[in-house]
Formats: C-alpha cells, structure tokens, sequence
C-alpha cells in the first residue's frame, strides 16, 4: 500500500508538472500582443461606450486575440493595483483611463519600471508626465475645442431666432453653466472654450452662476434645483459640459415644471449620446457636440497594435499625431444632423 501511494505521489508531481509547462507554451505561442486596459468607472455611460468599441473593434479586427479588460470602479487605489495586476500577468500594453489624471506620473513609473508601452485616453495626464516616458501616448478629445463648439453653438441659436430664446425680452440671453470636476483639465478646458465661443459670437449673453456637477446626472439634478429655486424663469439657457449632466438638468428642469409639452428652457451637453437623440428631436435639448466613442476606442487599439508589433505609434493611423498625442475630430449636433450622432454610436453599442 506505502509503495502504491508513493507511485501516486509522483505520478501526480509529474502531470503537475506538464500542466504547467503545457500552459508556458501555449502562453508563449499566443496569436499577438495582449492587451490590457482599464475604464476608470464601468457605469460612466461615455466611457461605457468607449470600452463598447473596444469589444466590439477587438472582435471585428483581431478575432481570438486575447486581451483584458477592467474596471477602476472610480478609485484610483483599486484601479493601481489592478494595474499592477496586469503588468504581473504579461501585458505587452497598457491602455489607461485613469480614474485621476494627477496619478498619471505613478502609473507612467509602472509601466516604464516593466518596460510596457502605455497609452492614456480621455483623460490626460500632464504633458510633463506624457513626455517623461518615450514609450506613452495619448487619445483623447479637443476639450477647448469642445467648449468652443459649445459656445458657437449659442451664439448660432440667438442669432437665427433671439426672440424664442429671450423670454424675458431684455435682449440678452440669460444663461447657466454647469461643469465637470473641479480641477479636472478637460472641465477647465470646457469652460474656457465655451466662453471664448460665446465671446467670438458676438451675442450679448450674461451668466447667472456656474458650479461643477462631478460629470455626474445624479448631481446635476441637485445643482439644476438649486439654480431654479434661486433664478426661476430667468433662466433662458443651461449649458453642460457633458451630457450625463445635461440629463440630469432636464430631468430637473420638467420636475420643476420648466420643460412641458408647450416650452422648454434649452439644454446643450457634449458628447451627443443615443439618450439625448430624442430630446435633441423634440426641441427640448438645443444640441450637443458629437464625440467618437468608437473612434477613440479604434485609435487606442491602433497604437496599441502598432507599438506591440515594433511599429511606429502612428502607422497605418487614420488619425494625426501630434507631439504623442491623437484628438479625435469633433462636431455640433443640432436636430437638423441628430441622425448623424445616431449613426456614429451604432458600433459602439
């Protein structure tokens, strides 16, 4: 019996064994690079479509190629360490959204430390810290340029119908602006652009207040309250620098008896999501500024491809980089091209 125990012993070290030299050789003969990114928050609707598109742009271009995927849950000690966790199961890349920007410089010394190429997208750290690394880039969106839009898009609204938009007749547009993140840079960038858009328009436009909404609906229902209780009908226009805010205002706004089936205070947002396609339909959202989602998950993939394969970042890039960094081209969306934001979201669904 001792004799026969021991026989199992080793026949068991021994399968052990070629368990585990069969799984190095099947890791050794993967098909191509792997992959790992992280959304810094799965339940952001826009970064949701994001990690969409990379499902989907995966599976149509490199079927059966592994990659991973996790979720920072909006915490940027729990997105770290799951980081760390992907550097130690031998991605050859990192893709970031990082949770905070301000960690950028940490997560950079993570991957410089294990020699793995990086790229960040829709949330930027630093210049300094981008260019700390050779081998970190950036896919993002025109902020400034967004805001810009924002504010043109306003003064575009006044000068072809002043009088639907001056309720109170004094010839000025009386308008609200709400804001993302204190501190984060896309919300200053936003903020900025859409005052020098409706500076460069020309209109005579006053601000009632401004306050950030953390990008968050729940939030902007709050904020959206707060303003109407102390300006009421004197609001003629509320400006948002996403559109998860902007949902939350009109939420507010019909709560409120602002928005009916006869008036609506207009909302503008930025990203043109599908949720915002039928209230852009009925007047009740003025427009928004349509943002790729599926765009920047295909460039985040094709830098990502490119830099595993020992290529230049930008080969083959239907984009232009410039100084590490790729923006993806914006647009207004008003009711008159709503189809084309509905369009643009198909695959990243």
């Amino acid at each position: 019996m001792k004799r026969i125990s021991v026989f199992l012993l080793v026949l068991v070290m021994v399968l052990s064994f070629v368990g585990a030299a069969g799984s190095a050789e099947k890791g050794a003969a993967k098909e191509g690079p792997y992959i790992g990114f992280t959304i810094f928050d799965y339940t952001n609707t826009f970064v949701g479509y994001i990690r969409n598109g990379v499902n989907y742009h995966m599976k149509e271009q490199y079927p059966g190629l592994e990659f991973m995927m996790v979720n920072g849950e909006n915490d940027q000690a729990t997105q770290t360490e799951r980081i760390d966790t992907m550097i130690n199961k031998g991605v050859d890349v990192l893709a970031v959204n990082p949770v905070d920007t301000s960690a950028g410089e940490t997560i950079v010394a993570k991957a410089k430390a294990a020699g793995i190429p990086i790229v960040f997208f829709n949330r930027m750290p630093t210049l300094e810290v981008l260019n700390s690394y050779d081998k970190a880039w950036y896919v993002g969106l025109d902020a400034l340029y967004q805001g810009q839009l924002e504010g043109e898009m306003v003064g575009d609204a006044w000068k072809k119908d002043s009088a639907k938009f001056d309720t109170n007749k004094d010839g000025v547009l009386q308008y609200v602006l709400m804001t993302g993140a204190p501190g984060h840079s896309d919300a200053t960038d936003r903020a900025n652009g859409f005052y020098a858009g409706v500076k460069a328009s020309g209109i005579p436009a006053q601000q009632l207040a401004t306050q950030p909404a953390n990008w968050s609906t729940a939030m902007a229902v709050e904020v959206m309250n707060s303003w109407i209780g102390k300006f009421g009908d004197k609001i003629e226009m509320v400006v948002c620098s996403n559109d998860a805010m902007a949902l939350g205002a009109v939420e507010a706004l019909r709560a409120n008896g602002l928005i009916t089936d006869k008036k609506a205070v207009p909302v503008i947002g930025v990203n043109a999501l599908p949720e915002t396609a039928e209230l852009i339909k009925s007047g009740v959202m003025l427009g928004s500024i349509l943002t790729s989602t599926y765009d920047t998950a295909r460039a985040v993939i094709e830098i990502s491809m490119n830099v595993a394969n020992g290529k230049a970042a930008d080969e083959g890039l239907e984009w232009t980089m410039k100084n590490k960094i790729v923006k993806i081209p914006e647009k207004k969306i008003t009711v008159e091209n709503v189809h084309e934001a509905i369009a643009g979201y198909k695959l990243a669904k």
